[in-house]
């Protein structure tokens, strides 16, 4: 009996189909090992907390923009929106879509272009919104200020705007201390538990302001780079001799009255209230640290009859 001899090409298929399979299970466990350093990269501690630091500026930012506004101003005194809306006030926030091509391809391999442009399309309008400078109606202020007499030890008698603050035990102070074009600012003051606590803080003035526009950071020093770290303070009413202040900010949802005494006279402080009524303010919702009380020494001298928002 003839014996014929092997298929030669055969066993080449055969060869080639056993390769292809060896290749194929190789490229499953490298694609599972893959998988595996991924889940173990994103399960990681650092990556989480990252994370979680995301989720809770965005939703900062979220409650910064849709929080309730300021407080009820008269008709005529609104201001219209910028013209251009929030595109105006930041033009260079449309064009983050175009930085994509320019990332390193790692980064652009482990985030899917669909996400990247969800991302975008919801974070740029609301960082838009957040950074956009409020279009708050006009409120006004005293003509000039001089920081040198302005300086020094102010109590407050009452404020308008922060519970946290307000529960506080006595009058808080606020320490200002003349440093170059500005001021340097401590407050002071007892918390409910009778602790003081201390709030560090500069003062620069807003040029063309007659020094009567203010803008405090209590940031660390590193951080007064950033535009977000800076609050809006307007001096209201400051009698001549610089003895009692009425300070707000243009919102209407914060208020300070100042004296160089835990105190003031009556009649002082229904003028200073019926000015920050005649701004917008709720002085309705002021919280006094201290009643004033009848017959005590007014602070203001002739404040109450002399307009101290137009010094």
């Amino acid at each position: 009996m003839n014996v014929l001899p092997p298929d030669a090409d055969l066993d080449a298929r055969i060869e080639a189909a056993e390769a292809a399979l060896i290749a194929r299970q190789r490229r499953l466990v490298a694609g599972a090992e893959t998988l595996g350093r991924r889940a173990r990269r994103a399960a990681s501690p650092w990556r989480l907390a990252a994370s979680g630091l995301a989720v809770l500026l965005a939703g900062t930012a979220l409650w910064r923009v849709l929080k309730t506004g300021p407080a009820t101003v008269p008709p005529s005194a609104r201001v219209p929106p910028p013209v251009g809306g929030d595109a105006a006030a930041l033009p260079w926030a449309s064009l983050l879509g175009l930085l994509w091509p320019l990332l390193p391809a790692r980064w652009r391999d482990r985030t899917s272009p669909a996400t990247a442009a969800a991302v975008l399309g919801v974070g740029v309008p609301l960082l838009q919104k957040w950074m956009q400078p409020p279009a708050w109606p006009p409120l006004a202020t005293v003509e000039h200020v001089d920081l040198a007499r302005y300086a020094g030890t102010w109590h407050e008698v009452a404020r308008l705007g922060s519970r946290r603050a307000a529960a506080g035990v006595g009058s808080p102070q606020v320490h200002y201390i003349l440093s170059g074009d500005g001021l340097r600012v401590e407050n002071r003051g007892r918390g409910a538990d009778g602790r003081e606590r201390v709030a560090r803080g500069v003062v620069r003035v807003v040029p063309g302001s007659g020094n009567a526009r203010l803008e405090q950071n209590f940031l660390p020093s590193w951080l007064h780079a950033l535009p977000l770290g800076w609050a809006d303070c307007r001096i209201l009413a400051l009698d001549r001799g610089y003895t009692v202040a009425l300070l707000g900010h243009p919102s209407r949802e914060s208020l300070w009255l100042l004296s160089r005494t835990p105190s003031v006279a009556p009649q002082t402080l229904q003028a200073l209230l019926d000015i920050a009524r005649s701004e917008g303010f709720a002085v309705e919702r002021l919280h006094l640290h201290l009643p004033p009380e009848d017959g005590a020494a007014d602070p203001g001298g002739d404040a109450a009859t002399r307009t101290p928002g137009r010094v």
